[in-house]
């Protein structure tokens, strides 16, 4: 009778800690932050290429909420060399976290060409 209880309380703690084990990687999920997105217009670049402010109407509202983005380590350039190249005015598509500190940090930003004909057009010859 012994060793059947051990045997039970022994099998309750292996599967506590298997369960635990496979419970884990989804808990250290949750802690990482939701990467957004968002289409805007630049407002400004600062100096340093160290944060970009826009402007971005809410879709829901409709009001025009400015916004500052920050680059860091993990910031992406998509289709630009330096954030510097951008300019008042332009869309920007930017994907993007908030970090602990409540800082929106870049992951990708990108410019938005909004009109005219494709890149390469005026070497087309027809088929």
């Amino acid at each position: 009778m012994f060793h059947l209880a051990r045997a039970s309380a022994v099998a309750k703690r292996t599967v506590f800690v298997l369960a635990v084990f496979l419970a884990l990687p989804f808990c250290a999920r949750a802690a990482e932050p939701v990467m957004k997105t968002l289409s805007a217009h630049v407002v400004s670049v600062a100096a340093n290429g160290s944060s970009v402010e826009v402007d971005f109407r809410h879709p829901a509202t409709g009001k025009v909420l400015k916004m500052k983005f920050i680059v860091d380590g993990q910031t992406g350039l998509s289709g630009i060399d330096k954030l510097q190249e951008l300019r008042a005015g332009q869309v920007v598509n930017i994907d993007y976290v908030e970090d602990p500190k409540g800082r929106l940090c870049i992951r990708r930003i990108a410019r938005v060409k909004l009109s005219g004909p494709p890149a390469g057009l005026e070497n087309f010859r027809g088929l």
